[in-house]
């Protein structure tokens, strides 16, 4: 009995043990469990483009700093995104290294577009994206959300943070500006990360303090169409250090002024100095020269590519020039290019999409890829049905086999289809790429380009595009134009934009014998050549050379000038062309540019030039929307093979059509002889009072009630007196309107009747021009209108 009870007790003393054993496994794990939310995750914080603005149609910056404190962290940061043409989503990817207990910042450019927490989220992968494991984001927003601005954004690095607040004061005249504050530690180091800015101002700051990559995203932002403005005064060697190839001016010292007479001048309000004001002093190495007291320049401009750099001799946040009532009227000036009108008081806006609906369609159609020849698809058909009835009857039932029909003919039917089908496909069997190459030349030899480009798969899978480095990707979806997600997440993606050492856009699930498509915006210049245009133009006409100063043959070169279109024909690489005709002085209404260099009779014949219509007018369409589209431009085509781009890592068989525009200027002196015809100058709104105005596709601008002045800007010509200024009328004047002319000897507004063209001469021309070279126009409405701007001509002399 004593054995068996001792046995007894120590078995309960084991179960004992054992419960115990599992109470202290499952506390342990319950403690496990519980701790989880507090030892996973990333915190992030995100900031979303330039000073928290972006705009539609422009790439912006975000900035994720990502904190890790419990984990190593090595994987992909991701920006998924409902795709604007249906479809899918489209996942933008960037590898992240992060150690555990420290912070890291990633930067990503986006294209521009409205982003809320409906049709994005941002995650991160412990490893790749594709077959991670996803990371908990436990603090912060995991997703981006923007705000959308339409105004003329000006970025401003400077000492003194209430450097350029004068600009607010444009808003009162009807423009829109909008005023940014930017710092170094967070100044984007990629060229298009700045697309969204029209303007920076450095002022009284040490630029050495960039790195060399955001010095080069701004020198690359310059060349694409971007103002850069230099000032500091006593300061401004440290401002101009990073950018002394673009300074318009040899920094040599500083020099105080009693007065500053040609800035009054140009803003036309009086400007008082108590004290000489100290400036810095500088030598012109190029540019044109808006204001100089003696031989010291205090604002000059220099051309770089398609944008400018400006040196302001003064630093901009002194008194007492920082709240001189001049610095709207002399900051419009600088500002002028880039201006837009108050957003309630525009007609547009555009969505980046818009850029290139156009060429969507046209990128199906692939020169390499021809349909078979009917006949010959005709004539192996004939051949099938010879054999397989007259031909094999015959022949079976001389060998008294007609039973073997029944394997035969099938075996035939399918040896035939296999041999019709590979002659219909023999051109579609290998990864082919279609690319439209849009190439913008500056005029020094520099250009940019940008592409849209389709990949034909003939087999499914996944297939990788790669890119060059400074590339940047919208991809569009194979569902073109249909939003059936509304906008919002489609929850899965088959489009990856990995954005790391080289830009690489991989597709996912592609069927067979499909295409997929891209457009691509080059951010950096290259060397691509340009026109060398030596022409002028009066009232009689065009006349002058053009010259081909490209590495391509070019073909179908042509000339347009006030919706006019002057043919030059095929030029070869180093060729010179004449160019002439005479110029039509009456506006023209909607011009299709596709249609009027390539016309098409719809006749039923092949259509040869379908694609360089749709490029040419998608071209002008995108500069109509951006308030440009009448500049003076030589266009030119060419076609090649060479690709720069890699499917799957080799080199695909490629069709180029490349399109070649660069604007141009044309001589109005010949001589000694100057002559401005109707229709050179274009005007510019200075101030807009309307209560709404847009422009309207056959050149007329519609305008609301109220009132608006508008300026003409002649062209810099040193030495120039005119002798007789002209006014007409483009087409006819609503009864609604009532103009009236700047008389800048007086300081006041005169009528101006255009019932008959108005001209002036024997000195009183003079009086209408402001600082030898303005004329400021105003027109009031009363009633709702559509009207076009008076043109101006003039006629003068040079004074040698």
């Amino acid at each position: 009995m004593e054995g068996l009870r001792s046995e007894r007790i120590k078995g309960v003393r084991r179960l004992l043990l054992l419960l115990l054993a599992l109470c202290m496994t499952f506390q342990i794990m319950a403690g496990t469990v519980g701790a989880a939310p507090a030892t996973s995750g990333v915190e992030l914080q995100i900031q979303t483009g330039i000073d928290g603005k972006m705009k539609e149609g422009r790439w912006f910056p975000v900035k994720f700093t990502l904190t890790s404190p419990h984990e190593d962290i090595s994987g992909d940061l991701v920006v998924q995104v409902a795709s604007q043409t249906g479809g899918k989503d489209i996942t933008y990817v960037k590898h992240v290294e992060l150690p555990r207990q420290s912070t890291k910042t990633v930067w990503m450019a986006l294209p521009g577009m409205t982003l809320n927490s409906r049709n994005n989220v941002v995650k991160l992968y412990q490893g790749p994206v594709e077959g991670g494991t996803l990371v908990p984001i436990s603090k912060g927003s995991n997703y981006i959300e923007t705000v959308s601005v339409r105004s003329t954004q000006v970025g401003v690095l400077a000492r003194d943070p209430d450097t350029l607040n004068f600009l607010s004061l444009l808003n009162t005249q009807g423009y829109d500006v909008s005023v940014s504050r930017l710092n170094v530690a967070d100044f984007p180091a990629e060229t298009m990360m700045l697309d969204g800015l029209d303007a920076i101002a450095i002022n009284d700051i040490a630029t050495d303090q960039l790195s060399p990559e955001q010095v080069q995203a701004i020198n690359g932002w310059v060349a694409r169409g971007g103002s850069l403005i230099l000032a500091g005064g006593a300061g401004y060697a440290k401002t101009a250090k990073a950018f002394e190839s673009l300074s318009p001016v040899t920094y040599q010292g500083t020099i105080s002024l009693s007065k500053l007479g040609s800035l009054e001048n140009l803003a036309a309000k009086e400007l008082t100095l108590t004290e000489p004001f100290t400036v810095s002093s500088a030598a012109v190495k190029s540019g044109n020269v808006l204001a100089q007291e003696g031989q010291v320049p205090l604002l000059v401009s220099k051309e770089v590519e398609k944008g400018r750099v400006w040196y302001a001799g003064y630093d901009l946040s002194l008194q007492p020039l920082a709240s001189w009532t001049g610095n709207p009227k002399l900051w419009e000036q600088v500002l002028q290019p880039h201006l837009v009108t108050s957003a309630a008081k525009n007609g547009f806006q555009t969505n980046i999409m818009n850029r290139y609906w156009d060429l969507q369609y046209i990128l199906d159609f692939f020169p390499s890829m021809r349909m078979p020849s009917f006949f010959l698809l005709l004539t192996l058909f004939l051949v099938y049905v010879l054999i397989a009835a007259p031909l094999l009857y015959l022949l079976l039932k001389r060998l008294d086999k007609r039973e073997w029909a029944w394997v035969i003919i099938p075996v035939l039917s399918i040896i035939s289809s296999i041999g019709i089908f590979s002659v219909g496909a023999s051109d579609k069997s290998s990864v082919m790429t279609h690319t439209l190459n849009t190439l913008e030349l500056s005029g020094n030899g520099q250009g940019t380009r940008s592409a849209a480009t389709a990949v034909f798969v003939p087999s499914g899978g996944t297939y990788e595009l790669q890119l060059p480095k400074s590339a940047k990707v919208v991809s569009f979806s194979e569902n073109r134009g249909s939003m059936n997600q509304n906008g919002e997440l489609a929850g899965a993606t088959d489009q990856y934009l990995y954005m790391d050492e080289a830009a690489r856009l991989v597709w996912t699930d592609v069927p067979y014998w499909s295409v997929r498509k891209a457009q691509v915006e080059h951010a950096e210049s290259e060397p691509l050549g340009q026109f060398d245009v030596a022409a002028s133009i009066d009232q009689n006409g065009i006349k002058g050379e053009v010259t081909n100063q490209t590495k391509s043959d070019l073909t179908n070169v042509s000339l347009i000038y006030n919706r006019q279109l002057f043919a030059v024909g095929d030029l070869k690489a180093g060729e010179k062309k004449t160019i002439g005709g005479s110029i039509n002085t009456i506006p023209q209404g909607y011009i299709d540019f596709g249609q009027l260099m390539f016309p098409y009779n719809h006749t039923g014949g092949p259509d040869v030039f379908n694609r360089e219509r749709q490029m040419v007018n998608a071209y002008m369409n995108r500069l109509w929307n951006t308030g440009a589209g009448g500049e003076t431009m030589i266009i030119g085509w060419s076609k090649d093979n060479e690709s720069l781009y890699q499917v799957n890592g080799r080199k695909a068989q490629s069709d180029q059509l490349n399109m070649w525009v660069q604007e141009v200027k044309l001589q109005v002196v010949q001589g000694d002889k100057i002559s401005i015809p109707y229709g050179y100058l274009s005007p510019s709104i200075v101030q807009n009072n309307l209560q709404q105005m847009h422009r309207e596709p056959d050149g007329n601008m519609f305008a609301g009630s109220g009132d608006f002045t508008f300026e003409y800007n002649l062209p810099v010509i040193p030495g120039a007196q005119y002798d007789t200024l002209r006014i007409q009328s483009a087409g006819g004047l609503p009864p609604y309107l009532s103009l009236q002319i700047w008389n800048e000897a007086r300081k006041d507004w005169d009528p101006l009747d255009l019932r008959s063209v108005f001209v002036l001469q024997d000195g009183r021309q003079n009086d209408m021009l402001i600082g030898g070279r303005t004329i400021r126009l105003k027109a009031t409405v009363t009633q709702d209108l559509s009207f076009r701007y008076p043109q101006v001509s003039l006629e003068g002399t040079v004074k040698r």
